[in-house]
């Protein structure tokens, strides 16, 4: 490796490093944090394919911030988050063609099955060890 590109991978790992330590000194406060997993179904039990869930910390004087995680395509997620209470939100993947569907020029792509919904149940409490399981509907708040 010659002596520029050392020096560029150098800057690109330093910085990078710097970034994660900043993050990660960031990320709960005196709270402490645990990895949170479960699922997200609709009220009537199916799951979740896609969208995003957030969990922002309650009553954490600014010493916390909101995490966000992808839900999967089999209505699951894991995410880092900072124990104590905190209020969950849900925002649908959006519009988008199924899989393998190729679209008529200027068709609008059609509204996710999950357009409008979000948690019934936002107040939680986070806990290390326990599961989150949550439910979304047309009635969440």
């Amino acid at each position: 490796m010659d002596s520029k590109r050392f020096s560029a991978f150098r800057t690109t790992a330093v910085c990078g490093l710097a970034l994660c330590v900043m993050l990660l000194a960031g990320c709960g406060g005196g709270r402490g944090t645990t990895t949170i997993k479960g699922t997200v179904k609709t009220a009537d039990g199916k799951p979740v394919t896609g969208g995003t869930l957030t969990i922002a910390p309650v009553d954490a004087g600014g010493e916390a911030s909101p995490v966000g995680t992808q839900v999967g395509s089999d209505g699951t997620f894991s995410v880092a988050a900072p124990q104590g209470k905190a209020k969950l939100t849900y925002v649908d993947p959006g519009a988008q063609f199924p899989k393998d569907y190729t679209p008529k020029p200027s068709e609008p792509a059609p509204l996710s099955p999950f357009a409008g919904m979000s948690v019934v149940k936002p107040d939680v409490e986070i806990k290390a060890g326990e599961s989150l399981d949550v439910t979304i509907g047309k009635g969440g708040k």
